[in-house]
């Protein structure tokens, strides 16, 4: 099937430019605003939380301290004042007040194995999800550190060449995404029997997607070094995408990695005698 290429031309051009012009506005938007919450969160709520829990967590010198500890982490994000809703997540706030009532349900009934079941919680469920949330912050806000560290010392033309090449790559996967757009939509009209788009525009776009994949991947290698200074975590490439797509499904993996509830190495309840205060 031969195609003729030149009539697409003037009716690319101008879809790119539209959608790309437009997706890059709302993303910048999106970020600063993402960039300016992450702060306030990781700041105020993630890395406090995270730091206190893992204190308890590992303390192990007196079941009585371990105790007041967590009476006092609970305190002290349930007052009139607390900043607890800046996580930003129902789920976890939600985990949050069920684990708190379990808690003030365990000091008044000083059930062992109530306190295990709190224990397990607090150890698996909640402290699993802040560590996970602290670590997404952290890195959202300097995934790109080090590698301006980096460009920095570099002498100008360097500077400029790695810049170049970023600029190029990102845009790189912009247009892949926009292709795939195109020839999508494209694509299912021509299977619907709609002609919104000209005749063999769905084949037109699958040829520029192609082009642009083939791009990619050659300012793939110019950018192997901002690819691995960009990522301060050690999650892999895969887990990553996972992550990304399926969400709930790697939550599922991981709860059934975590599997059943072992209680035997919860440490021991607190034996509050009568003269305690």
């Amino acid at each position: 099937m031969d195609i003729d290429f030149a009539k697409y031309l003037p009716i690319a051009p101008a879809i790119l430019s539209a959608t790309l012009g437009y997706m890059l506005g709302i993303r910048n938007k999106k970020n600063d605003r993402l960039i300016q919450f992450t702060q306030e969160n990781l700041k105020d709520v993630f890395s406090p939380m995270y730091h206190e829990l893992k204190h308890i967590i590992t303390y192990s010198e007196s079941s009585k301290n371990r105790e007041m500890m967590i009476d006092n982490f609970f305190e002290n994000y349930n007052t009139k004042n607390t900043n607890i809703y800046k996580l930003g997540n129902l789920e976890l706030l939600d985990t949050f007040y069920e684990l708190n009532d379990k808690y003030v349900q365990f000091k008044l009934l000083r059930d062992e194995e109530l306190w295990k079941e709190i224990w397990w919680e607090l150890e698996n469920k909640f402290f699993y999800k802040i560590e996970d949330g602290y670590k997404n912050s952290t890195n959202l806000l300097y995934r790109d550190f080090r590698w301006q560290q980096y460009i920095q010392s570099k002498p100008y033309w360097m500077k400029f060449y790695f810049e170049s090449m970023k600029f190029l790559f990102d845009t790189a996967k912009g247009i892949n995404i926009i292709c795939f757009l195109m020839f999508y939509f494209s694509g299912c009209f021509e299977l619907l029997g709609q002609k919104l788009f000209p005749k063999d525009f769905w084949i037109f776009s699958l040829v520029i997607l192609g082009l642009s994949l083939m791009t990619t991947l050659v300012l793939l290698m110019p950018n192997v070094q901002y690819l691995s200074m960009s990522s301060n975590s050690k999650q892999s490439f895969s887990r990553k995408v996972i992550k990304k797509i399926f969400p709930k499904l790697l939550d599922r993996w991981d709860n059934f990695v975590v599997g059943k509830r072992n209680f035997e190495k919860i440490p021991k309840m607190y034996e509050k005698k009568s003269l305690d205060l």
